[in-house]
């Protein structure tokens, strides 16, 4: 067996829209900044995996440039498999260690490093940010996701004890069956006090539900550290990298002004939100040190952007009724999710720019809605002859779940998926029939013109 344990066992990725740059160049927009265009930026992922977040952003953007590094080869052929079958020519999958990059693959406008920092050890998270250090661009955008003190406290607890249960077993299979079977133990014996129980219960749940690759790779790894806030902004300080905000947007505001004694200290006030959040994961964005941000963010900001929502709206917030503009708008957001409307075709929904301005701050300060700068390109309606992406019908061969143009999962059932494969634009309307899962698809943003 490898000694690499994502060798042992494959650590299968997907779509992950908080990643995408759209998101980086979103927040970097939000605070100030000038961020790189999206169409023909320089994208590098660490960590890449086997390609499953990366490809589709390659596919979608096909003037850009990625590259993926990972230490395990065998995800990285399958990738590379992927990318053949596709015809990809921007991008490139590389079987390496971060901690023998240094600046050697040059400069790039976005770096993305998700569930790596906290899974390796100390000097491969200096080697990481050392790599972002050297190669990221004067406007650019870097992720890198932990696990995160003080809400990480309980999942860790669990895992140090499953450790010490499965210490005599080395098997994967084997080790992770023994785990719940520790898990179903703790919960089932009734002896932790009643107020655990709730806590264990929900946690305890998570993991039982987690995917073998998860729960191999993120709880039973061998190396697992979560960070506070502080030390992550004071390592990123020592590379020449300074904090930005973060990919989970709708937990950078503080909409209830609870922290405004911290108006004038970014950095405190994040590590205090964190404490009250119990926040048990970041998504941390982080630029070049001496960046020109301002983070006075004001209504006046909504203009940049474009918006999306899905019916009653994300993250489980909920509008209050009874306002005409905002019920408008709300419902326009629906109606064209998951694809984002620009701030000039909600216009008709409001009674003016200003009180849009201040509807959307609220959306996106609430978290019932995200912001971008990219407008996705799709085909929104169905067309004569449909076709879906090749992308969507190369992934619908082997799984349900496919990757649309906005960059986010749809799951497909079995007719939808007998059915895209055959969307390969050579049929019309009449000869596929099935108009209302064409049109399904189609606002899925599953189509391509």
């Amino acid at each position: 067996m490898s000694d690499n344990p994502y060798e042992a066992v494959a650590y299968p990725t997907f779509a992950e829209a908080r990643t995408h740059p759209d998101r980086l160049a979103a927040v970097a927009t939000l605070f100030g900044m000038t961020a790189p265009p999206l169409a023909a930026c320089r994208v590098l992922e660490l960590g890449c995996g086997d390609g499953g977040n990366l490809i589709p952003m390659a596919y979608a953007l096909p003037q850009a440039r990625f590259t993926g590094i990972d230490l395990a080869e065998s995800a990285v052929a399958r990738g590379q498999r992927v990318i053949q079958d596709l015809q990809l020519t921007n991008i490139r999958m590389l079987a390496a260690d971060v901690r023998d990059i240094g600046g050697t693959l040059g400069e790039f406008d976005y770096i993305i490093a998700h569930g790596l920092y906290s899974w390796v050890a100390a000097d491969a998270r200096d080697a990481l940010l050392a790599v972002c250090g050297a190669s990221l661009g004067a406007c650019g955008v870097a992720l890198v996701s932990y696990n995160a003190w003080p809400g990480r406290h309980i999942r860790q607890m669990l895992r140090e004890m499953m450790l010490h249960v499965t210490r005599g077993t080395r098997e994967p299979a084997a080790r992770m069956a023994q785990a719940r079977g520790f898990l179903e133990t703790l919960l089932g014996s009734g002896m932790a006090p009643p107020s655990w129980r709730e806590m264990l219960e929900h946690e305890v749940g998570l993991l039982v539900e987690s995917a073998p690759g998860s729960f191999w790779h993120d709880d039973l790894a061998p190396i697992n550290q979560p960070v506070y806030f502080h030390q992550f902004a004071a390592h990123a300080a020592a590379h020449g990298l300074a904090c930005l905000g973060d990919a989970d947007t709708h937990l950078m505001f503080d909409p209830r002004g609870v922290l405004r004694e911290f108006a004038d200290d970014w950095l405190e006030r994040e590590q205090v939100l964190d404490f009250l959040l119990c926040r048990p994961f970041r998504m941390s964005l982080v630029c070049r040190a001496g960046a020109a941000l301002d983070r006075r963010v004001t209504p006046q900001r909504m203009e940049r952007f474009l918006f999306a929502a899905p019916p009653g709206g994300l993250h489980g917030i909920r509008v209050a009724r009874g306002h005409p503009s905002l019920e408008q708008v709300t419902a326009a957001l629906a109606d064209t999710y998951p694809l984002p409307a620009a701030f000039e075709e909600l216009m008709p929904y409001a009674e003016s720019r200003q009180e849009l301005r201040e509807i959307l701050y609220a959306l996106v300060t609430t978290g019932f809605a995200s912001f971008h700068v990219h407008d996705f390109p799709c085909q929104e309606n169905v067309t004569a002859r449909p076709r879906a992406s090749r992308l969507a019908r190369y992934q619908a061969a082997a799984s349900p779940l496919v990757t649309n143009l906005c960059h986010t999962l749809v799951k497909l059932d079995e007719p939808g998926r007998a059915l895209i494969l055959t969307l390969d634009g050579t049929r019309n309307r009449e000869e596929i029939g099935e108009p209302q899962a064409l049109e399904w698809m189609a606002r899925m943003a599953l189509l391509e013109g």
